[in-house]
């Protein structure tokens, strides 16, 4: 029989955000009961970010880690991205709190399985959880450092300081504005009864009320980015043709649009032909979402001999657990192998960048709507938005499109996403059926968001 340690999964676990909003009362009270002694600010304020994170960690999960360095060269009190200036005093806070009782440490260590360093982790041990079940938190917002950075600049794929220049001013003012949105606005599957999602890899992704999104940039190549950070830009293909057309909004009924009808578009510009792909139901095993995904793979991939024995192993994540390997290798065989305009891009061993004009659509759209304060989230390559705004959304994608995808002639339609009843019910009506189809999770969460 496994021992507990044995059972725990220490891949689920996130690092401390030392953008959080310290000068936040939520855990003062706990703070008092747990230490007693008057302690210097320095002592004062990492106490704080460590306390406030187990808590925001065990409100996500019970079971999910922090993760923390537990060397001095883990921390830069000194970068933009740490403007509560946290230090390598840290570490002595955290043996603090283990000798107290108050976490549970799991110390890092080299795998050599994986060749990679693993950070320690920590959790919030029963005495700690005993306090935080005293707290009521009292909404999503002000959560976050006032000078919390959502444009993440790197420099060859490590996180790199970076002076200010008039553009990036702009898309860090715009991140701000649509980030103080996105607190104020719930966006959630209502019949899912745990707020744990599992992707076709076995990761785990919380349904967390504390997202923020980020525009993640190569410091070299600042035109092209990827929108990320939240739950719902962690999402596969396997989870998300499980809830795509359960997504909503501030508990309103809710639409999309489906980027993946220009794809073909996207294609054709980039080669200077004109690309085809069927988008009608054409197949048992592939529809049409995970016919593009596939498409972008075959591009990735160097062979194709890598190619199908990669989708074979990853079949999950596409969502074809249930086919066999013969009726996968003749479903790319019919649509994707066949296809002569295709043959340009595949096994090339690169990527066409199709998610990096993705990212820069939304965000252009996120820029032309913030000052009217329309919601809109970007999952996969799908826009959600408010159904009762969908007027004003279409305009301006129409008008994006037409300058990124160099597209004439076009009309954009939008897919309804919910399928739930919103509709408020009389007295009689709320007797005989009440929020039948919405789970106590979402119920709650719709309480915190104040949409009761």
């Amino acid at each position: 029989m496994k021992s507990r340690t044995d059972q725990l999964d220490f891949d689920f676990s996130r690092p401390i955000d030392f953008q959080r909003n310290i000068c936040s009362e939520i855990i003062d009270d706990c703070i008092s009961e747990l230490f007693k002694e008057d302690k210097n600010s320095l002592f004062n304020k990492h106490l704080k970010i460590l306390i406030l994170e187990l808590y925001y960690c065990w409100i996500e999960s019970d079971m999910q880690f922090l993760t923390v360095s537990m060397s001095k060269r883990g921390y830069n009190s000194k970068s933009r991205y740490n403007p509560n200036n946290i230090s390598s005093y840290l570490i002595k806070v955290v043996k603090l709190l283990v000798k107290n009782n108050l976490i549970n440490f799991h110390a890092g260590f080299y795998d050599h399985r994986t060749k990679k360093s693993r950070l320690t982790r920590i959790k919030s041990s029963k005495m700690l959880i005993n306090q935080f079940e005293k707290i009521k938190l009292p909404s999503t917002q002000n959560i976050n450092h006032r000078k919390k950075e959502y444009l993440l600049l790197y420099n060859k794929g490590k996180l790199c300081e970076y002076k200010d220049s008039y553009d990036t001013q702009e898309i860090r003012v715009i991140l701000e504005n649509y980030n103080k949105i996105v607190s104020k606005t719930l966006f959630d599957v209502p019949n899912l009864k745990r707020n744990i999602l599992v992707r076709g890899d076995n990761k785990k992704i919380i349904i967390s009320p504390f997202s923020s999104v980020f525009y993640k940039k190569e410091i070299e190549k600042i035109d092209k980015g990827l929108i990320g950070g939240c739950w719902w830009n962690k999402i596969d293909l396997h989870l998300f043709l499980n809830i795509k057309k359960k997504l909503t909004i501030n508990n309103q009924k809710t639409s999309y649009i489906d980027l993946t009808k220009y794809f073909a578009s996207y294609l054709s510009m980039i080669s200077n032909s004109n690309v085809s792909i069927q988008q009608r139901s054409f197949s048992g095993v592939l529809d049409y979402d995970q016919l593009c995904y596939l498409i972008m793979k075959g591009f990735r991939s160097q062979t194709s001999k890598s190619f199908l024995n990669s989708v074979y192993k990853e079949r999950k994540k596409f969502s074809l657990q249930s086919f066999t390997l013969s009726e996968i290798r003749e479903a790319i065989n019919n649509h994707i192998m066949a296809n002569q305009k295709l043959q340009n891009f595949l096994y090339k061993g690169k990527d066409i960048g199709w998610n990096f004009v993705v990212s820069k659509i939304f965000f252009k759209l996120v820029s032309e709507i913030t000052k009217i304060k329309v919601p809109v989230f970007l999952v996969r390559d799908k826009i959600y938005f408010p159904t009762d705004r969908e007027s004003i959304i279409l305009e301006k994608l129409e008008k994006i499109i037409f300058y990124e995808l160099n597209l004439n002639n076009f009309k954009l339609h939008a897919e309804k996403a919910s399928d739930f009843n919103f509709e408020k019910k009389g007295f009689f009506g709320r007797l005989v059926k009440s929020d039948i189809d919405f789970s106590q999770r979402y119920l709650d969460n719709k309480k915190l968001f104040g949409l009761e």
